[in-house]
């Protein structure tokens, strides 16, 4: 069974140890210049093993091999499904929280800058609302072309960001997997957002009063 081990020290941990040998006058004498080097080089490296990766041999069950262990030698021991759990529960779920808060964060952001677009877009286009109104124009017409616009402004602002994530992926720092269906969601959010920033206005296009179509 293949091991593989890992004997490197933590960077904080080596630091600090460094430190405190250069401090100790026991290994920073001035008549033995190397003292020094060779004993903070000696504290690189450990033998003490974090994890043993163990692959189990054929006819053999992962259970079999590690309960062993546990009971016999005093140590913990995964088998794969397990480690999958520590990882997606410690790492990846940790991620997905903080990616998650920033998304909400993004997305209130978001909200509030298409609202005030679009409400300032139609206040300056009150006369006009009013002149649609005076002639027949219905309120569902009104506030249906104000959510068209609201949808266009956020599917335009949809489309950039895709495609600057799609040409950026590459070279960003980290790996990025784009999902397709992640694609398809983030637009149907993209869209929400946007509906529900345009209501704000469409409650102002409704009360437009006709008559300020003639009063000045």
């Amino acid at each position: 069974m293949p091991r593989k081990r890992s004997f490197f020290k933590d960077n904080d941990a080596i630091v600090n140890d460094r430190a405190r040998t250069s401090a100790n006058p026991a290994f920073n004498r001035p008549g033995l210049p190397g003292l020094l080097d060779a004993a903070i080089a000696s504290q690189t490296s450990s033998h003490s093993v974090n994890a043993v990766l163990v692959r189990v041999r054929e006819g053999y069950l992962p259970e079999q091999v590690a309960e062993p262990i546990r009971r016999w030698k005093h140590l913990e021991a995964y088998d794969r499904a397990g480690m999958e759990d520590i990882l997606v529960a410690k790492l990846i779920a940790t991620s997905a929280k903080q990616i998650g808060m920033f998304l909400v964060i993004l997305a209130i952001v978001s909200a509030a800058v298409v609202t005030f677009i679009i409400y300032t877009m139609t206040i300056g286009k009150i006369r006009e609302i009013a002149v649609l109104k005076l002639i027949g124009t219905s309120n569902t017409t009104i506030a249906s072309m104000i959510l068209q616009q609201a949808m266009g402004l956020g599917l335009i602002g949809f489309l950039v960001g895709k495609l600057a994530a799609t040409l950026w992926a590459p070279v960003f720092p980290k790996y990025v997997l784009l999902l397709q269906n992640d694609a398809l969601r983030g637009l149907a959010a993209v869209m929400l957002i946007c509906a529900l920033a345009s209501t704000l206005a469409i409650r102002i296009a409704i009360k437009v009063d006709p008559a300020e179509a003639i009063g000045g």
